[in-house]
């Protein structure tokens, strides 16, 4: 990856990229979802808003179908979804939620008006995480988990309204509160 000499203040440790960067895609051989391990591409074509950092320890991926073109998504939802988040860094530096938040930042001012009704999502699948509770740093960076899985019943959704972008969880509980009040008297924000 060739790294710009200075780097954007508003990227905080991310680095945008594409998504046949080399030093990402080597991440994304070592992540569980990976399809092909070794091929160049590692994001699906549509939208895409590649991340890494500059250190090459970590990935994030943001994806979502070209509205443009008409296509959907299998399973219907109309949003940023996170395809891909690795994270091979060492804890003490920077915690997975707070990349998450970062990535979500950058998101929400690349593409400010530019999301689904779905908002941000991604799948986590518990069988294959260390972790005894899947999709934690997400669920630290605001996120929840619902109800529904994967076609295949191995990987749960997990959700972040599109307002939220950014937003740490205990920040975020109130400002869904807002708006959902809002939404019920008639006014507040959209």
């Amino acid at each position: 990856m060739i790294l710009p000499s200075v780097m954007p203040p508003d990227l905080g440790v991310w680095y945008v990229t594409t998504k046949f960067d080399g030093d990402a895609a080597s991440l994304a051989d070592r992540h569980y979802p990976r399809r092909k391990v070794g091929a160049r591409q590692f994001m699906p074509p549509g939208q895409t808003l590649v991340l890494v950092t500059a250190d090459s320890l970590a990935v994030f991926g943001w994806h979502r179908p070209d509205p443009a073109a008409g296509v959907k998504r299998l399973d219907g939802l109309d949003g940023w979804c996170c395809s891909i988040f690795r994270n091979e860094r060492e804890r003490e530096r920077e915690r997975s939620s707070e990349l998450i938040l970062d990535a979500e930042r950058l998101l929400s001012t690349r593409h400010p008006s530019d999301c689904g009704p779905d908002g941000l999502f991604t799948y986590v699948e518990p069988g294959k995480i260390r972790s005894a509770n899947a999709g934690c740093c997400f669920q630290r960076a605001g996120w929840r988990k619902t109800t529904r899985w994967s076609a295949d019943g191995k990987k749960r959704l997990l959700v972040k309204p599109w307002v939220c972008a950014g937003v740490p969880r205990e920040a975020a509980r109130g400002l869904v509160a807002f708006v959902l009040w809002g939404r019920l008297h008639g006014g507040g924000v959209r």
